[in-house]
């Protein structure tokens, strides 16, 4: 069984579309860590509740963690760790939608492969020109959830995540937003609730 670190995003949707198109058929179960309190995904500012139904959409079993608000890193690599060895089957692959942050990936094989997982990045260095394909032609619509603050001129939350947004963007501001600028929260629908999508590809 492999499990995928599942955050509501756009990121880690992409990762558990790549990773299907690029394996066999393999058991799969979403992990979310969030807020105890407010019981709400932290940066993405997504509801646990929303995150459950995303989860059923998929027709995946979600594991839920929680964390305190303020968590360092000692207290969310012991609270996953508790519950990744809390499940029931062997987990051979840890999923991540890390796109182009050499530091946060390195840590993830750091710190889990003190744990003996093996971890796994589907988009790692992907192209936008294959990563944006996958958003238009899914039943999905991905929406900004939450925007870093000096940001905010340029970025609304409830903004559509696509390819005029993508080319909108000063250059400063990374295009998945892997850099904290932004947040965003993916929708999953049947494809006959969609409309078709006619912008020219990135």
């Amino acid at each position: 069984m492999d499990i995928l670190f599942w955050s509501g995003g756009k990121d880690s949707y992409l990762a558990l579309e790549f990773y299907r198109k690029e394996n066999d058929i393999h058991e799969l179960k979403l992990l979310t860590t969030y807020e105890e309190e407010r019981k709400i995904v932290p940066f993405q500012e997504i509801e646990l509740k929303e995150i459950q139904q995303q989860a059923d959409k998929l027709d995946l079993d979600l594991i839920t963690v929680p964390l305190p608000r303020q968590c360092p890193n000692d207290v969310y690599l012991n609270q996953v760790k508790k519950a990744l060895e809390a499940t029931d089957q062997e987990i051979e692959h840890l999923l991540f939608g890390d796109w182009k942050l050499e530091d946060i990936k390195e840590w993830r094989e750091k710190e889990f492969g003190k744990m003996g997982y093996e971890c796994l990045f589907p988009i790692w260095r992907k192209s936008l020109d294959e990563l944006m394909p996958v958003l238009l032609l899914k039943p999905v619509e991905v929406t900004i959830s939450a925007v870093k603050e000096e940001y905010r001129k340029f970025i609304a939350v409830g903004e559509t995540y696509n390819q005029r947004f993508v080319r909108q963007l000063p250059k400063e501001i990374d295009p998945m937003g892997e850099k904290g600028e932004f947040h965003t929260k993916v929708t999953i629908k049947n494809f006959d609730d969609i409309e078709p999508k006619k912008q020219p590809l990135i």
